[in-house]
Formats: C-alpha cells, structure tokens, sequence
C-alpha cells in the first residue's frame, strides 16, 4: 500500500516517528510517497510546510530532495540517501545508513553507523556498534562502541572514545581522537589533541599543529610529514627500543627514554609506548589504508525490525479480537438498558440523534449484588462517544443508568 502526499510547499520539513525500519530517498518531486503493507499502519499529513509521518511498520519513504527530515524515534535500522537539506534524529535503535546528505545531528544510535558524502557537518552522540564515515566536511562524535574508519573528511575530525580499533586516512583539518581502545592506525593527518590507545600506534605523515602527547600500550611507530618543520620529541619505550630515521639522522637506542630534536622546535611531542618507539620515512610501508569501505553502506533491516513488525501484527489482531468481544457485549448492554429504562436504544446514529438529552432518567432495577458498570461497559459507552454515536449528555446518562 502507498500512501500519497501532495506537498503546498517546495522544501518541506519531514517529521517521522518509525516503528519499524525505514527507508529514505530524497526525488525530483513535489509528492511524499510512502510504501507499507497495510495502510492502516501509517499516517502521513501536512500542515503549514511541515510533513507529519507515523510509520507502525518497515517502509520506504520518498520526499523532495531538498527537505529537512527530523526523526523522533527510529525502532528499527534508518537509511538516508540524496537529502540536501539537514538530519536531525534523536534516536537510532538499529543500524543507520546517510548517504548524499548535507549535514547531520543524530543523538544516539544502537547499531552500526555508516555516513558518505556528507558535504556539511555531522554531529554525532553515542554510536553503540561501529562508526564509518567516507568524505565528510566535517566529524565530531561524542562515543563509538565498536571500531571507528574515517577518510577523506575535508575539516576537523574528532571522535572522543572508541571502544575498538580506529583507522583513518587523508583528514584536512585537525585529528582529536581522546581514547582509542585497541590499535590507531592512520595516514595523512594533523593531531590536535592527545592520544591514548590501548593497542599500537602507527601513523605515516604525520604532522602537528599545537603540542601533543601519544600513550600506546604496544608500539608507535611514526613518519613525518614534509611540512613538520622542527619539534622537540621526548621518547618513552617500555621495550627499550628507540630507532630515528629521519633527514640525516639514523638512531638507534637500546634505552628506556630519549630525547631527540630537529629543525626549528615549535612544537613539543611526547611519547610513550609500551613496546617499541620507531620514527622516521622509512616506515611508511608498516602502515596500511583504511581500505575498500563500500561494504558498509548496504541497508540491512536489524532483528530488531521483524521483532517489531510481528508484535505490531499481534497487536492489531488482539484489538480486532477485543472488539468484536465489545459489540458482542454492546448488544447484551443494549438488551439490558433497554429492559431497565423501558425505552429501546439503538445504536444506529440517526436514531441515536433523536434521544433528547433533557429526557428523564427513568429508575434502573438491577439484579442484587450487582454494583456499577463493569470495564467493558465504560469501554463501549466511551467508543460510542468518541465514534459521536451518542451525545456527552446522553453518555452521562448511561453511565448513571449502570452505576445505579
């Protein structure tokens, strides 16, 4: 079933509550499409610019290319594709897939996240699986639980913890990465922050805007890059192993601490390693890329998803059940009042309608023990209200008839 939105304006702003996973791609439209297997799963309206989507159900939603989406609440795996105007998602509990997007703000996402060509800022909370990110402006993420590859982002990157290893390649701007909770691998990037890493450290062309301080529990190993015109380096090998090659320079120390400095010494790197302490251009090839990274842009629906859709079925079947059990006690109520009031009310609404509401309430007699109306009956009196079967006063007055 495909639900069909006609839209006043051109660059509408698309909220969504999800239940289920969905899909999302921006189109050279003015229509919001939306595709679900029953139609009473979903509800899509509009109102002054902004578009209004419950999905109770997986579905695949299609919108202008230029709108803004703003997800609530995503129960299953989101993915986002050709979106030109902002993200914002306050919760992700499955996976989450944002390709051909401008910018992004998600606060908290359970699964895997996986973000390209993103041409704006991406801000992100808690990533609970593992983070991906190819060509971005820009990068800040508060935790990643898994591992963490980067590549090609244009501005600053920064991620303050990774519960994995982290990779990353060709970053413009300044590289902060706080903790990293097995090895940091890297090519290509200026730190901006101290570094903790549980496992190695290995980084090819490296260079250094402010001063810094790397803390491995196995090995650093480093290369310059050209641009580093001079530092102050203290070296720290819980191996006792210290080797530089750099410019002129070939050293080797079996020591546990070495200080080394070259050209203009602007800046002070410490270092600390658990294992051995390697520096210089030499080592480029002990360090690889981040790699192929297009495996990880594919939408997969979590378990989550079917979990979801399966109670949402069982849900709608036990409501139908519930129902029908109502009109089966609507008509013994109707028999009852009937016979009590000794007026005969029917339940179509144009007969409904010529009840007077100043009627009086004639005496109900009721069998003994009986006290008040049970739930079902406050149940069927306020559907028939909500359906306008019956007036306010003429449910007020059922309702003092059984309590009687």
């Amino acid at each position: 079933m495909t639900h069909i939105l006609n839209i006043s304006q051109p660059n509408p702003i698309i909220h969504i509550k999800a239940y289920g996973g969905v899909k999302i791609e921006g189109v050279d439209e003015t229509q919001v499409q939306c595709e679900i297997d029953a139609p009473q799963l979903a509800t899509l309206i509009e109102e002054n610019g902004h578009v209004y989507l419950t999905a109770n159900s997986s579905c695949n939603v299609t919108v202008p290319m230029a709108s803004a989406i703003e997800i609530e609440k995503g129960m299953g795996s989101i993915s986002i594709h050709n979106i030109q105007g902002s993200v914002r998602i306050e919760k992700v509990l499955g996976n989450l897939v944002m390709d051909g997007i401008d910018s992004a703000r998600v606060e908290k996402i359970g699964g895997n996240c996986a973000i390209r060509n993103a041409s704006g800022a991406v801000h992100l909370g808690k990533v609970g699986g593992n983070l991906i990110i190819d060509k971005a402006g820009s990068l800040y993420c508060e935790k990643v639980g898994g591992v963490c590859k980067a590549r090609d982002i244009g501005g600053d990157f920064k991620v303050d913890k990774v519960g994995g290893g982290f990779k990353a390649e060709h970053i413009t701007g300044l590289t902060g990465v706080s903790r990293v909770g097995a090895d940091f691998q890297a090519a290509d990037l200026a730190l901006g922050d101290d570094l903790h890493a549980g496992g190695d450290i290995r980084i090819a062309r490296l260079s250094f805007k402010n001063d810094v301080a790397l803390f491995a529990g196995g090995d650093v190993v480093l290369s310059l890059d050209d641009s580093v015109e001079g530092a102050r380096m203290g070296l720290n090998s819980g191996g006792y192993h210290i080797r530089i090659i750099h410019e002129d320079d070939d050293v080797s120390v079996e020591a546990k601490k070495y200080d080394y400095e070259f050209g203009n010494p602007r800046f002070h790197v410490e270092i600390t390693a658990g294992g051995k302490v390697l520096i210089g251009e030499a080592l480029d090839e002990e360090v690889g890329s981040v790699g192929d990274l297009s495996g990880f842009f594919a939408y997969e629906e979590s378990a989550l998803n079917e979990m979801i859709k399966e109670r949402v079925e069982s849900a709608t079947r036990r409501a139908e059940a519930k129902i029908k059990a109502t009109e089966i006690r609507l008509e013994h109520i109707q028999g009852e009042v009937e016979k009590n009031r000794g007026f005969r009310l029917d339940l179509e609404l144009d007969d409904l309608k010529k009840i007077k509401s100043s009627a009086p309430v004639p005496p109900v007699t009721r069998k003994a023990g009986k006290k008040g109306a049970s739930d079902e009956e406050r149940l069927m009196i306020l559907k028939m209200l909500q359906d306008k079967q019956i007036t306010v006063d003429e449910a007020e007055a059922l309702f003092r008839a059984l309590e009687s």
